[in-house]
């Protein structure tokens, strides 16, 4: 069976709607617009992702949408600008639609679980990817608390397993929750590694330097930064290097704007997911369930890998 693919970009509902039309008028550029699949038979996926800003998704993007190319399929993919309302406005948009199924990369895990159940009322399974999602019938993610574990324990073990180490947190998903749990029971294993600083950001680099700044005023003899993400963690850098304080910063997400600082000697590694794998398999999840057929498991784990100076040969890089 032949499946179309459509996503409206849109800023919100009655941008929404205008999209839509505008689609569905340039078919013949996109191919079939979403919810076309109610008279021609067509299977459609709905694709909603967090955010543009960051490299993470749009890498899952390319990846839905070579996945898509090689099925010969016209795949459209749309993002939240990191705004829980817009992207339940999507989804709505989808439900509007009679779109077959949907993939969600969560904006907030829990915040987009009303927008899910009524696209579930509305008989359409839900694929959520990277970060589980208040409702969703199938999620596949990075292994996100080996992603925080193994960065941490590299860091107490480069700090030869003692020091003040501080957090960047970041948003309300579950990834990062993960990740922070990770990372503490990591450092829960290194009695003399002490978490002298634990505070949130918004996931991006401008914020994180904000935050890392005010953590390395009151803590000038910090010794070790997690980030609970790449941006977060280049963040950090950037406030470390303004400081000119000597310290050393681990990330997780392994994104090439990362992994490029390992040379400035503050950056020693990052946890490497692969957002590639995480589009693909979300995309052949959501044509399953949209199918009417059940995977053989509800949650699927995706290994992270540990990259730092010594193992980025072995890594493919993104971003």
């Amino acid at each position: 069976m032949k499946v179309a693919v459509q996503a409206i970009s849109t800023p919100g509902r009655s941008g929404a709607v205008l999209a839509s039309a505008l689609v569905i008028a340039a078919g013949g550029l996109v191919g079939c617009a979403v919810g076309d699949g109610a008279s021609d038979g067509k299977t459609t996926v709905g694709v909603t992702l967090n955010a543009a800003s960051n490299p993470f998704f749009l890498a899952e993007g390319k990846a839905i949408k070579e996945a898509a190319r090689k099925k010969s399929l016209d795949v459209s993919v749309q993002y939240a600008n990191a705004d829980v309302s817009v992207q339940s406005d999507q989804i709505d948009t989808f439900i509007r639609k009679g779109v077959d199924s949907i993939v969600v990369d969560a904006v907030d895990s829990n915040g987009i679980g009303p927008a899910i159940l009524r696209a579930k009322q509305a008989h359409i399974p839900v694929v959520a990817i990277d970060v589980a999602a208040t409702g969703a019938d199938s999620t596949i993610t990075s292994d996100n608390e080996q992603a925080g574990r193994e960065a941490c324990t590299y860091l107490s073990k480069q700090l030869g397993g003692k020091g003040k180490v501080a957090i960047v947190d970041g948003s309300a998903v579950s990834a990062i929750n993960d990740r922070m749990k990770g990372c503490k029971d990591a450092i829960k294993a290194s009695p003399g590694i002490k978490i002298v600083a634990t505070q949130r950001a918004d996931l991006t680099r401008d914020k994180s330097m904000n935050v890392a700044s005010s953590i390395l005023t009151s803590h000038p003899d910090v010794d070790g930064f997690f980030g609970v993400n790449d941006p977060t963690a280049v963040g950090i850098a950037l406030a470390v290097k303004q400081k000119r304080a000597d310290v050393k910063i681990v990330g997780v997400d392994g994104a090439k704007q990362l992994t490029d600082l390992f040379d400035n000697g503050l950056v020693i590694g990052t946890s490497g997911q692969s957002p590639a794998q995480l589009g693909r398999e979300g995309f052949d999840r959501a044509v399953t369930l949209a199918k009417g057929e059940k995977p053989k498991s509800k949650l699927s784990l995706v290994p992270t890998f540990l990259v730092t100076p010594k193992t980025i040969s072995d890594y493919e890089s993104w971003g």
